[in-house]
């Protein structure tokens, strides 16, 4: 008995289908690009399991569960990301795009703009504002299960989408009352400085934050926050690893 299940072994070390390691899995990926100065990436793989990369490497679109544009110009990303992000997000992939100078409409991200959570109204939308204190939408959203936010001043300037869900606004401008909860324009008339949505896009997700998180060093809780934000889109990212 003990001879036959060496063979059997041996027979499958020679397939190169160890018994142990048949249903390992290769680790999730994220692709984060641009200015990621405010990512903590091993408090993030500690916390997720996930690989985080700087750049594709060998490695196609397709294969990361997530990818993060922090700051950086459309023009800016990799050609394959630039052709292929709508369709990575249609087939079930994860995004989270972050504000600053060279985001949304100061970025050129109207090329994609069916897949922004937001409305970009302008090509120079980066601009100073009174720090305002944010207003949450969905308090009970995972992405701010145990955060506190500090006032935004600097912030890409858009108009909430109606089909987008809004999860904080910050305060001012017009009135946030009679509006659902994540509900982005229904109700309540328009709200102008939307901070933070998200939208569906065929089988995958964007969330979208409308601030630069390079400037949030003095938030205590922004590495919590980016943490959640991470495992959320992990998942509900439709990518898995496929060996």
């Amino acid at each position: 008995m003990r001879t036959r299940l060496v063979t059997v072994f041996a027979l499958l070390l020679a397939l190169g289908c160890s018994p142990w390691l048949a249903g390992a899995q290769s680790p999730r990926m994220i692709l984060t690009l641009g200015n990621t100065g405010f990512l903590d990436f091993k408090g993030i793989e500690a916390a997720t399991g996930a690989v985080v990369k700087l750049d594709m490497e060998k490695s196609q679109l397709k294969d990361f569960s997530v990818v993060v544009l922090a700051n950086v110009a459309f023009t800016a990303l990799p050609g394959p990301v630039q052709q292929d992000l709508v369709q990575y997000v249609s087939e079930g992939g994860a995004v989270l795009i972050t504000g600053g100078s060279q985001s949304f409409g100061s970025g050129g991200y109207q090329t994609v703009a069916s897949i922004i959570p937001f409305q970009i109204r302008s090509a120079s939308d980066w601009r100073g504002t009174p720090f305002r204190s944010p207003v949450l939408i969905q308090p009970s959203h995972p992405i701010l299960a145990g955060v506190s936010f500090i006032t935004v001043g600097n912030l890409n300037d858009m108009n909430p989408r109606r089909d987008a869900a809004e999860i904080m606004q910050a305060a001012g401008g017009g009135s946030a009352g009679g509006r659902a909860p994540g509900a982005g324009g229904a109700g309540g008339g328009s709200y102008p400085y939307p901070l933070i949505a998200e939208l569906s896009v065929g089988a995958g997700r964007v969330l979208g934050i409308a601030f630069d998180l390079n400037e949030f060093g003095g938030m205590r809780d922004r590495d919590l926050f980016i943490r959640n934000t991470m495992a959320y889109l992990l998942g509900v990212s439709r990518i898995t690893p496929t060996k």
